[in-house]
């Protein structure tokens, strides 16, 4: 993980060509779906999306669970795997709640997840 304040000329063009492709591929594919019409069925989670609205399923890329950091209303999810280079972001409420029992990367949510035989998504 690295801050965009952080990043080298050739890594913000990188992330700036990647978001675009991305974008305009969602956005071909709903102008596809929704045709001359107006789209009838408007949501942010789809099935087609890697990780956003698929909360403790496997990240498609690399198989981890997928997590979740919520803040009042919203919801954030990703693959620590693939986008945090195996660290786990603080959820609020549940971090602040477990202050040094929070694991804080994947490989620590594993080793406790097989300590205790629970689910680590």
């Amino acid at each position: 993980m690295l801050w965009t304040s952080k990043l080298t000329d050739a890594q913000g063009g990188q992330l700036h060509a990647a978001a675009r492709e991305v974008l305009e591929e969602w956005a071909d594919r709903l102008r596809r779906e929704a045709g001359s019409g107006f789209p009838e069925k408007v949501t942010a989670f789809r099935p087609e999306m890697a990780v956003h609205g698929r909360y403790g399923l496997p990240c498609p890329t690399c198989g981890t669970p997928v997590q979740r950091i919520r803040h009042a209303e919203n919801e954030t999810n990703y693959c620590p795997r693939c986008q945090t280079q195996g660290k786990l972001l603080a959820d609020r409420a549940l971090s602040s709640l477990l202050k040094k029992d929070w694991p804080r990367t994947l490989e620590e949510m594993e080793r406790f997840a097989a300590r205790h035989r629970v689910n680590p998504g």
